[in-house]
């Protein structure tokens, strides 16, 4: 059910953070029912990653949920797990079937994450919780 993204994605968040990495995964599923973050906004979405998931929708190299021409909507939700700690240990991303775009998407919510846009609440002994990641962008 779950995969691990390819190997890009592992080096592109090796390369952006320090040494106990995050676990990106894929997998089908609804996470509805686990407790949501605090949102704090998108201060920390950066306008390149944005700008390459449109250009890869655009370039028909993967469909992109949201995509229609001129515009990407997205609105991708994600689950996150959370130590004891409070320290961000796995991101959980909708299967995409489009390794590059998964990269992405899983490097940029842990950079935000990390950063402080997303929150664990506490409520959730398991460490588990759900959002949502939407932007526009127009080409």
């Amino acid at each position: 059910m779950k995969r691990f993204l390819a190997a890009p994605l592992f080096l592109m968040v090796l390369a952006a953070s320090g040494p106990e990495q995050p676990i990106v995964e894929t997998a089908g599923g609804d996470w509805h029912q686990l407790p949501p973050m605090k949102f704090r906004g998108y201060d920390h979405l950066q306008p390149k990653v944005m700008a390459y998931l449109y250009q890869i929708a655009a370039g028909r190299q993967c469909t992109i949920p949201g995509y229609t021409v001129g515009k990407l909507d997205l609105n991708l939700p994600f689950a996150a797990q959370f130590g004891a700690d409070g320290g961000l240990q796995r991101v959980i991303l909708p299967k995409l079937n489009c390794p590059a775009a998964e990269g992405a998407l899983g490097g940029a919510l842990i950079d935000m994450i990390r950063a402080g846009d997303y929150r664990p609440t506490g409520e959730n002994p398991e460490g588990w919780y759900q959002s949502k990641l939407s932007f526009d962008f127009e080409g």
